[in-house]
């Protein structure tokens, strides 16, 4: 009658793919029996007025094998394409919609106070052919497999379904991000983070926020210091892991706008900090063999926004040499050449992001997690009030001595130090419920010395860049253009020079304070790290 659903929900890139992933040898492996093929006709319901939606709650009849269902759902999460809900079937004799049979469960009285007197009427349907397999997992977990393909009907608007449903029956909610890795590794997978319901909603122009399945907030409180550092580690990388798949699907809605790409770069800058965190107490060949995948894609996403921030350190110098120097105004070859390269390079990351290429390593990253803290559940670890408190004093240590060593002319140490101070922040960042309010000047003071650190940086990377763009041009303003934009930018590498001991002396004033960290009166930070 009534369970809570949760299922990971996989969208198929590639739609050449269906045949041959049923077939696969893992799943053939797996599978309890060969697939098989179900039309599903659904209709969804609600009031003139979608009482029902606005109330956190669906209705909808589906036709299978001849046998009418009617399903409500309420109070759906999604989070890294984790969907999981209340959900309630009842089978009926009649097409009709009707909220009757549901009044004796524990959802019907929330039922009828939303419908109320209210008639139900049809608002949108889905029409699709499912695939269904039922697998067993080598843990022993029970998993219904289904592969959707068809569409959803608004009105005369229609949109595809093409996606895999792993519909946990029985075990551990890991095993589904388990096998979806598994499958994500042979073909084309993204995770889907919104709902048949939701994306019909869009469709039929009722969209409503409560009508999607909304993610969980940080797992991370106050009273998580007190508990097992391998629990909450866990925790915490796993919303960092969905931060980063949530990120991936606002930058392939708009990959145009520089600002998702930024926010995808960032969401995978601060799980590779938190993993980066949580290391001494990993597996060192497991950590550097995830540590390796993300890094493939931090370097894929940070050389496409080195990109767009020479291209907006262009833009602003024509736009003053322009102001500056009207007479001078004229058409440029070099912008040509920084926009053809610009959309090249945006076109290749955004293919390599749709086709699913990254889907294995977050997915690969989460199961390994999950599997890691629950074999060390039942042993000795560290609390991680205690955990949280050395590492971070040993990473300041770090810190301050890089600083404190800093010579500006030597790049190499320029990024070292820029990349401690990235991770140093995003895991503050990340971090935060647990530790003291005086933590977020220093979140803010790393920014800004991330910034004046990134300035000195983009003389290193203008050069080369320029090279590549003007070795087979053999006009003469491509050539002075690409002189302006090289000036341009040591004059604000000069600048930024010129403001390092202010901007450090402040961020190390700041971090000196950190060194003595409490997160209450008793908690004393042991004087060794756990580095390994």
């Amino acid at each position: 009658m009534s369970n809570t659903e949760a299922e990971l929900k996989l969208r198929l890139a590639d739609p050449a793919c269906i045949e041959r992933l049923l077939t696969s040898p893992l799943l053939t492996e797996l599978s309890v029996q060969p697939a098989s093929a179900q039309r599903l006709e659904t209709t969804y319901y609600d009031t003139a007025d979608q009482r029902l939606l606005k109330s956190r709650l669906s209705y909808r009849l589906r036709l299978a094998d001849r046998q009418w269902i009617a399903t409500v759902k309420a109070d759906g999460t999604s989070d890294g394409g984790l969907h999981q809900r209340k959900e309630y079937n009842i089978p009926t004799d009649s097409p009709l919609p009707s909220i009757e049979p549901f009044l004796t469960t524990d959802i019907g009285g929330r039922l009828a106070e939303a419908a109320g007197s209210s008639r139900l009427e049809p608002i949108f349907s889905t029409n699709f052919e499912r695939y269904l397999l039922d697998i067993i997992t080598p843990n022993g977990s029970s998993i219904e497999l289904a592969l959707d393909n068809g569409n959803i009907c608004a009105g005369a608007k229609q949109q595809q379904i093409l996606e895999l449903e792993l519909e946990l029956k029985a075990g551990h909610t890991r095993d589904l991000v388990w096998l979806g890795a598994a499958l994500a590794a042979e073909f084309a997978l993204l995770p889907e983070q919104k709902s048949k319901l939701y994306r019909a909603t869009l469709l039929a122009g009722l969209a409503d926020a409560r009508a999607d399945d909304t993610p969980q907030p940080s797992p991370l409180k106050k009273k998580s210091a007190a508990l097992p550092a391998c629990k909450v580690l866990c925790q915490i990388i796993v919303f960092a892991i969905h931060q980063a798949i949530a990120g991936q699907q606002s930058y392939i809605s708009c990959p145009d706008n520089p600002e998702t790409l930024h926010d995808f770069r960032i969401a995978l800058r601060k799980l590779q900090a938190l993993l980066h965190f949580a290391k001494p107490l990993l597996d060192i060949e497991e950590y550097l063999f995830w540590q390796d995948k993300l890094s493939i894609w931090g370097n894929k996403l940070g050389d496409m926004r080195d990109l767009d921030v020479f291209s907006a350190a262009w833009e602003e110098m024509a736009d003053y040499m322009a102001e500056m120097l009207p007479q001078t105004a004229s058409k440029s070859g070099l912008a040509a050449l920084i926009d053809t390269k610009h959309d090249n390079a945006r076109d290749s990351l955004h293919r390599a992001v749709i086709s699913g290429q990254l889907t294995p390593a977050l997915l690969g990253l989460w199961a390994f997690i999950e599997t890691w803290a629950d074999k060390n559940a039942a042993t000795a670890s560290p609390i991680f009030k205690d955990f949280l408190l050395t590492r971070l004093t040993h990473w300041l240590q770090q810190f301050l001595v890089l600083g404190d060593e800093l010579d500006l002319t030597d790049l190499p140490a320029v990024q070292k130090l820029r990349t401690a101070g990235k991770r140093l922040r995003y895991t503050l960042d990340s971090l935060s419920p647990v530790l003291p309010e005086n933590t977020r000047l220093l979140s803010k003071r790393l920014e800004k010395l991330q910034d004046l650190l990134g300035n000195v940086q983009d003389v290193a990377y203008t050069p080369p860049l320029l090279h590549e763009l003007v070795k087979a041009s053999a006009s003469r303003l491509t050539h002075r253009e690409a002189g302006l934009i090289t000036g341009w930018q040591l004059a604000r590498s000069a600048a930024a020079i010129n403001s390092w001991h202010k901007v450090w002396n402040k961020v190390k004033k700041t971090a000196l304070k950190q060194k003595k960290l409490k997160l209450n009166d008793d908690a004393a930070p042991p004087k060794r790290s756990p580095e390994i």
